[in-house]
Parts: structure tokens; sequence; C-alpha cells
């Protein structure tokens, strides 16, 4: 049963701790980097991120922790919200600051009635090429494994992605032929920032790369609900009971039911109010598990036991 403190609980002789802890992932560390560094200090082993972060942004990082690591899979769909700045007049074949300059346009003009209006242009449902320099993997390797090795890039297809929001935040900079600002953008999973800087630039007339990047937002977490590492290091931080953020339906069922709960029994779809995840509760308010529907047998089944 989830135990949301920061306190650690004692589970067959081993400490435990359970819940959600929101990072506010520094410049210049991987997401691997801050699980490692939040494991040493709250010494609880299983830990899962909910999303990556590349070293070169900051931001928001979903960390489950001891039981809470069973909820992973349903925060990972959730759609997330950053803060991106780009420069406009030069491309790298990362997209990012990271990479090298691959092409260059300079002095380009620089109007914010057509920057504002490209970047409209973005908002909806549309398709997206990832990048090389990507964690996907094809045949057993990541894509950025092949670009770092100069191998040929396999083809992969486009995904699609949605843009709930994107709008400029900041005035446009001008500095030796290079346009800087900054955009608020609100997205789908799976959607590429870099790569959004690039096809701007390229809507542009020039190139675009992306200089920062800060996560804002993932699902219903916060970076105002945040703490630093240093927090965490110093005990300072409170871990989140994640499942009013499911955004679920409840049930509560009685002792009879519960029984064929806490046993992975199959269950009618008659008792729940959709045919949708759904956390299931004892009388008393205890969280039992998480049941989904099952479209071959017409029945509810355990999903995850709480």
């Amino acid at each position: 049963m989830f135990r949301f403190t920061k306190k650690m609980r004692i589970d067959m002789g081993v400490m435990t701790m359970d819940g959600i802890l929101l990072i506010d992932k520094p410049y210049g560390l991987t997401s691997h980097d801050v699980v490692f560094k939040v494991r040493k200090a709250t010494k609880e082993n299983r830990i899962g991120h909910c999303g990556t972060l590349d070293p070169i942004a900051s931001g928001v990082l979903v960390l489950c922790l001891g039981s809470a690591t069973k909820l992973v899979k349903y925060f990972t769909d959730h759609d997330k919200s950053y803060l991106a700045e780009v420069a406009i007049g030069y491309e790298t074949d990362t997209f990012d600051v990271t990479g090298k300059t691959t092409y260059t346009v300079l002095n380009s003009p620089y109007n914010e009635a057509s920057i504002d209006e490209a970047l409209r242009q973005f908002q909806g449902v549309l398709t997206q090429m990832p990048p090389a320099y990507s964690a996907i993997k094809v045949n057993g390797k990541k894509l950025y494994e092949y670009a770092r090795r100069h191998q040929a890039i396999p083809e992969i297809e486009p995904r699609t992605i949605i843009i709930d929001e994107i709008y400029r935040t900041t005035p446009i900079s001008v500095n030796d032929g290079i346009g800087k600002f900054s955009f608020f953008v609100k997205c789908s999973k799976g959607t590429y920032i870099r790569v959004i800087c690039c096809d701007l630039g390229r809507k542009l007339n020039s190139y675009g790369t992306m200089i920062n990047l800060r996560r804002m937002s993932v699902g219903g977490f916060n970076i105002d609900e945040t703490v630093s590492l240093d927090e965490v290091i110093n005990g300072n931080y409170q871990l989140i009971n994640p499942l009013p953020y499911l955004n679920m339906e409840n049930l509560v069922v009685d002792e009879n039911i519960k029984s064929k709960v806490l046993n992975g029994m199959f269950l009618s779809p008659e008792r729940f109010i959709n045919l949708q995840d759904t956390i299931i509760y004892d009388q008393k308010q205890n969280p039992l598990a998480i049941y989904t529907y099952d479209a071959q047998i017409k029945m509810m089944r355990l999903s995850v036991m709480l």
C-alpha cells in the first residue's frame, strides 16, 4: 500500500519510499544522473522517471519512487509544456547548440508578425520527423549511435503529434545577424522541440537552432511544485500521492468485491461508470488496484495492484 511521505517504511526488512518526487532538473545533467543522485540521497532503489530530459534541458522531471514505479506507464503519455529559446540564422546537425553548425543564413529580416504567424502554423495535429540525434531504437540501436558513427540513418516513419498552444514570449533580439527569442509550447508526448526550432527557421526562409529548453509541466505536475536536487540531498522534500494526478474514475467496493480484486479476478463492466481505467478503493478509502477494460473478453481486468 502506498505511503506518501518522505519518511521511510520497512517492508520485509527493506527500507522503502512510495510516491512521486518532482525534481527541477538542472542544466547539464542527464535524467539518469538525476535518478542516480536521488537514489543515493533517499536510499530508495526503485526509481523510474516519466519521460527523459536531455542534458541541455532543465525543468520538471517526474520520478516515481518505490511502489509508485508501477504507475510510470500512466504518466509517460501526459501532455507537456516547455519554454524554448531559439536562434534563427543557423542550423546544427543535432538541431540544438550541442551540435556542429551545418547551415548558416545571417542578416535575415526578423519581423515579429511573420515569426508569430510561423509559430501559429504549428498549432494543431501535424506530423514530425524525429531527429537523427535521438534515442529512438531501430534494430536494437539508438539513432544517435548511428549518427555519431557516421553510419546511414535507418528510415523511420514520421510521428503524429499535437500542439495545443504555441506563442512567442519574448521580444526578438538580433546580434551578429542571429535573431533570438523564446516561445511557449504545450504539446503531446513524443514532440521534439528542437525539431520545431529547425522547422520554424525554414518557415522563415532561414535556419533555426534550439539554444535553451525548460520543461514547465508534465500533465498536472507544474514547475512550481518541484524541488531542487540540493533540497533532496538535504532532506527538504515531500513525496506526492500520484493517484489524483492519474485523472481516472474511482470505484468504491464492498468486502466481497475487495476480496476478488485482491485476488486479481475479472470484474463485470456493469459495476463501472465507464469502460476506462479505474482506481478501485475499499470502503475505508484504501487504494486497492487499477482495473482496465479487456475488449477481447468484455470484462474489466487487473492492470496494477496498488
